[in-house]
């Protein structure tokens, strides 16, 4: 890995997510990479000279800056997000957003508080945080929540008590149509991405499963302490769970990389792409060999339209080393073959603009409409991460077994 950058690849409902109160909620058939809903940030203030930096953001460094309306009068605006809307490209820019440094250090440092938990607008659990408050009382995925201190469960009701930290929430769940009672303490926390093991195909093939949840500045440490596990198991094979992951930071990424790949030092992992005004910028990410990289015949990646960014980057600079020995399963990727480059012009706001395009070592970037899935299979909220019963994993294994859907 040869690349230094804190370049972010992340989808902002992703980042959202970890920065909320610790719960999310999903209206069913809309995925969490669609929405497209923004923080209200109130009391910063948007002054005439950042409206004059962003807007030159616009006309430079944007990769569709030709697109940008000349002239344009801004003073109306009194945040940056309606500004920044009004100004991107509608047709393939879906993703130019504007947070607080706040916001942006907690992300990036894995910090957040409430719960911990996302569900769907049925009150199911679809995801736990690895070592949140929720993880630690023992909430599953799959677990329906029916009342909260006995009250019956609403959206309203978990917001307010994920904000009340330092109180403890009586949760009632039906598990596999049993009523258990959990206990869980709204706090501020640190969480934890990535989850790794051992699993057997039916044939008793022994094969590694990594769960991965984001691609943050700090998962770097967890990333090298999982495939110390994966590599010491022997495996050839491995099942990397990306179901959720919207992205993050491409140093990560490349660190990723590494350790899925041994022997391939020097060899192109993907080219930043910036548009031609600012070529100069264009940067390039290299294999390099890792005590801990792993040899591996076939990587299957389990997708979801929530499957973003950087989880798509890995995906895509794989392809021209292993061809059909990377599989995709589940559903096509959510489609964000760009990134950005975090700038800021005072201590109130990081803009993040669209600033270049992921090529592969094939020159590939042309994604917008997803990578598509090899075999499909539906994301199984029944059964938690990393149970072969549940629907995508088992027919992962299936495919190691058979070579076929």
């Amino acid at each position: 890995m040869k690349i230094f950058l804190k370049h972010l690849l992340a989808l902002l409902i992703i980042i959202l997510f970890f920065t909320s109160c610790g719960s999310n909620s999903r209206p069913d058939g809309l995925s969490a990479a669609d929405q497209t809903s923004l923080p209200t940030i109130i009391g910063i203030g948007f002054s005439d000279n950042e409206k004059d930096f962003l807007y030159n953001l616009f006309l430079t460094e944007y990769y569709w800056n030709d697109t940008a309306p000349k002239p344009f009068d801004y003073s109306s605006y009194t945040e940056p997000q309606p500004m920044i809307d009004d100004l991107k490209y509608p047709l393939k820019d879906h993703w130019s957003f504007a947070m607080t440094k706040e916001e942006y250090e907690n992300f990036a440092e894995q910090k957040t508080e409430g719960f911990g938990f996302g569900y769907t607008v049925d009150m199911r659990i679809y995801i736990v945080l690895l070592e949140s408050p929720a993880d630690h009382a023992g909430l599953k995925r799959g677990d329906l929540i029916i009342a909260l201190n006995g009250q019956t469960a609403t959206e309203a009701l978990i917001d307010t008590a994920s904000s009340n930290l330092g109180q403890t929430t009586t949760f009632t769940v039906n598990r596999s149509g049993v009523l258990i009672d959990i206990d869980i303490q709204a706090s501020a926390y640190s969480f934890s991405v990535t989850d790794a093991k051992t699993l057997n195909t039916p044939n008793g093939e022994k094969v590694g499963y990594l769960r991965f949840d984001s691609f943050t500045d700090t998962a770097t440490g967890e990333i090298d302490q999982a495939f110390d596990t994966l590599k010491s198991q022997n495996i050839d094979k491995l099942v990397v769970d990306l179901r959720y992951n919207g992205g993050g930071y491409i140093n990560t990424a490349s660190i990723l990389l590494d350790k899925l790949v041994r022997g391939k030092d020097g060899k192109l992992q993907f080219k930043l792409a910036w548009n031609t005004q600012n070529s100069d910028k264009d940067e390039s990410a290299f294999f390099e060999t890792d005590i801990n990289s792993i040899t591996l015949t076939q990587i299957i990646f389990l997708t979801t339209r929530d499957t973003a960014s950087a989880s798509e980057l890995v995906i895509n600079a794989l392809k021209p080393y292993f061809g059909d020995n990377i599989v995709l399963v589940g559903d096509t990727t959510h489609g964000k073959p760009v990134g950005m480059s975090g700038r800021s012009y005072s201590d109130n706001y990081i803009y993040f603009l669209v600033n270049f395009v992921v090529e592969n070592a094939d020159g590939f970037n042309d994604y917008f409409d997803g990578l598509p899935a090899d075999c499909t299979a539906i994301d199984d909220i029944t059964h938690n991460f990393g149970d072969p019963e549940e629907l995508m994993l088992k027919e992962a294994l299936h495919y190691i077994d058979t070579g076929s859907c």
